[in-house]
Order: structure tokens, then sequence, then C-alpha cells
């Protein structure tokens, strides 16, 4: 009926000021709460950016690999939409609690008053309030369901960031390990860059030796001097023996001849 949504009128006495005040007041109200606004939305704005940054990190826990970018900012989206709802149910709600709450006070001072009350104002009252708590029901159901869905996200959030503390310690012990193979790697080109410079070195002094000694290195030529060796060898020792051999013989020549020679003097 048509005196279910009429607001009260100023009672006698209410000046013009304390209606002033109240929209001051309401005008303050709303500042307030638009800089709350401006600051949750930061805040939401950074809390989804971190989500984002974590993700990029996480790996597929079946397949190693990192999430695709895709995949992550279609969570998010995803993500945001239900936070939105979630939003829009709770405002939804507090308005019909707030507008129960109204028809209820205004049940109670038209009970109180009784003045011009009709019966059918009043069942029509209470088939309305009816419809107000069976629409809060609905919506508390499904702010539930949303805060089911919200606490499965955070569960799956809260895995993918133990994953991913435990992929980024993997990471530093094999950063470390890289390190030390890294070194180590160092170490052997200097020292196979020193070795090549040693053998490089002997090289050029084995080339300088061989042009200073000729046959060293030419085995045809070192055996053919070994047998020519040999042989000169055996050969001074021919000469010997027969330098020998020739010694004894003219020794026996000249004891034949003096013993020649002494028969001739006998004989005369």
């Amino acid at each position: 009926s048509s005196g279910i949504n009429a607001e009260w009128p100023l009672r006698p006495g209410e000046n013009e000021l304390t209606q002033k005040e109240a929209d001051s007041r309401s005008n303050e109200e709303k500042e307030k709460m638009e800089e709350k606004k401006n600051l949750v939305d930061e805040m939401t704005a950074q809390y989804f950016e971190f989500k984002k940054g974590v993700a990029k990190q996480a790996v597929n826990s079946r397949s190693g690999k990192p999430l695709a970018l895709k995949d992550i900012e279609q969570y998010i989206a995803n993500e945001k939409k239900k936070e939105e709802e979630v939003i829009a149910v709770r405002l939804e709600n507090i308005k019909l609690i707030n507008k129960l709450k109204k028809r209820e006070t205004q049940l109670k001072q038209k009970e109180e008053l009784a003045d011009g009350l009709h019966l059918i104002d009043f069942e029509q009252l209470k088939i309305e309030n009816q419809t107000y708590n069976e629409k809060i029901e609905e919506r508390n159901e499904e702010l539930l369901k949303l805060r089911k869905k919200i606490t499965t996200t955070v569960q799956v959030l809260t895995h993918v960031k133990e994953k991913l503390q435990f992929v980024q310690g993997e990471n530093a012990g094999q950063r470390e390990n890289l390190k030390l193979v890294e070194y180590d790697v160092a170490k052997k080109r200097d020292i196979l860059s020193r070795t090549k410079q040693a053998r490089d070195s002997l090289r050029i002094d084995n080339v300088k030796l061989r042009k200073k000694c000729g046959l060293i290195g030419q085995e045809a030529l070192l055996r053919d001097l070994e047998v020519r060796k040999d042989d000169t060898e055996s050969l001074n020792t021919s000469i010997e023996n027969l330098q020998t051999k020739h010694m004894e013989l003219l020794m026996q020549v000249d004891g034949v001849r003096q013993k020649v020679d002494a028969a001739k003097v006998n004989a005369i």
C-alpha cells in the first residue's frame, strides 16, 4: 500500500538545521566510503597482480612446465568475476537486510500507532516481509557457495605457493652446483690452454732439434749407419788380426833368416 513506502515527516519543533546537519554528515560519510572504496580497489589490484606474479613462476605439477600466460590471465579473470559476484551478493544482502529492518520498524510503529492500519495492509506487509526473507535466504545460499569456491581457490593458491617455494629452493641448489661446475670447467680450460701452449713449444723445439740432428728420427738411415758401424768394427778387428799375424810371420822370417845366416857362417 502507499503507506508502507512513505517516509515519516519531521515532527513539529524539528528545524531545518537538523536536516542540514544530517545532510552534511551524510556527505561526509559518502566521502569516507569513496576513499575506502578507492583504497580497497587499489589493494585488490595489487593483490591480483601479486597472484599473477606468483603464478608466472609456478610450474604444472604434472608436466613440470611453467603455466601458460593465457591460463594465468583466465584464472585471474575468473577469480575477479567471482569476487565481483561475492561483492554484489553481499551488497544485495545488506540492502535486503536494511530494507527488512525498515519494514519491521514501520510495522512496529504502525502496530504501536494502530491508527488507520487496515487488515489488508498488515497482510500485504507480511507477504512482502516473507518475500524479502526468502530473497535473503537465497542470497545467503549463493554467498555460501561463493565462499566455498573462494576457499577452494585459496587452497589451490596455497598449494601453488608451496610448490613455488620448493622449486625456488631446488633452483638455488642447482645454481650453486652450476657455479661449481663452471669454476671446474674454467680451471680445466686454463689447464688445457697451458697444455696446448706447452705442446706447441715442444713441437717447435722438436723441429729445431731435428734440424740440428739430421739423422735423429730417420730410422732407415740410423739402421744403415749401425750396420756400417758394425761392419767397420768387424773390418778393424780383421785388420788387427792380420797385422798381428803379419808381425808373427815377419818374426818367423827374421828367425829363419838368422838361422840361414848362421848356417852360412858355419859352412865357411
